[in-house]
């Protein structure tokens, strides 16, 4: 065997065992995102390959503010703002990790806030190849309700958030099981509300974005929103990660 067949393969395999022991899928804390603009979609930094994806459509309901919640730091604002051309498949807001598989836990995380909301914001959790975690709806006055029959629209209500107080979701995915568990912190209630074991939906969303089938994803989308500006939902960070959180 020639020595640079030998050095080739000798970095495939360096790369792979470093993709391997990446702890981030995707990494987004705004902060090198410009106060005023919109995220940017490739996103800087470890790991390479996370991004923010959106169309021009939704343009208008981003912009990258100063946080609120943690001084010095920045946070994206996702307004129900005034769109024009939208469909069913463009309004969608994605932020995707980089590739991952089925041998090893992921968990999907964030921490936000509800602005003054009107419209339901719907949130889709995409795993690997094809796999459809999870669907969520927080609803104006708070209520954060995991959608049990995708078809009809029934779920279960998990707990219900302040307006303009931040709360954290945390989901993790045993991928080859295909079951979930979900805690969310920062309810009204003031306790945290878990639910574990649950089995994924499973099947591709016919009506949900586009998706790299070998890419996890946490999407957002608004329903039934006022087209103005002053509601929004406020994103202080979001992560996919095969390392449990801290």
């Amino acid at each position: 065997m020639n020595r640079v067949l030998l050095i080739t393969i000798a970095l495939v395999f360096a790369t792979l065992f470093s993709a391997c022991r990446t702890t981030y899928l995707l990494k987004e804390n705004f902060s090198s995102d410009v106060i005023g603009n919109r995220p940017l979609k490739n996103i800087p930094g470890d790991p390479a390959g996370d991004s923010v994806a959106y169309t021009s459509v939704i343009n208008p309901r981003l912009a990258i503010q100063a946080s609120t919640v943690s001084s010095g730091r920045k946070a994206l604002v996702y307004s129900e703002a005034s769109i024009s051309g939208e469909t069913a498949f463009n309004q969608w807001l994605s932020f995707k990790g980089i590739v991952s598989d089925y041998q090893q836990p992921i968990w999907f995380y964030w921490t936000g806030k509800q602005r003054n909301a009107i419209g339901e914001l719907l949130i889709d959790i995409q795993g690997v190849q094809g796999l459809w975690v999870t669907r969520l709806k927080i609803m104006p006055d708070g209520r954060l309700i995991r959608i049990t029959n995708v078809a009809t629209g029934a779920g279960e209500v998990l707990g219900q958030f302040t307006t303009d107080q931040a709360h954290t979701i945390v989901i993790s995915l045993q991928p080859a099981a295909r079951r979930y568990n979900i805690t969310v912190f920062g309810t009204r209630e003031g306790s945290d509300s878990n639910r574990k074991n649950v089995a994924v939906i499973a099947e591709p969303n016919p009506m949900g974005p586009v998706f790299n089938s070998a890419k996890p994803s946490i999407n957002f989308r608004y329903q039934n929103e006022s087209f103005t500006s002053t509601p929004a939902y406020v994103f202080e960070s979001i992560y996919i990660s095969r390392k449990q959180p801290d």
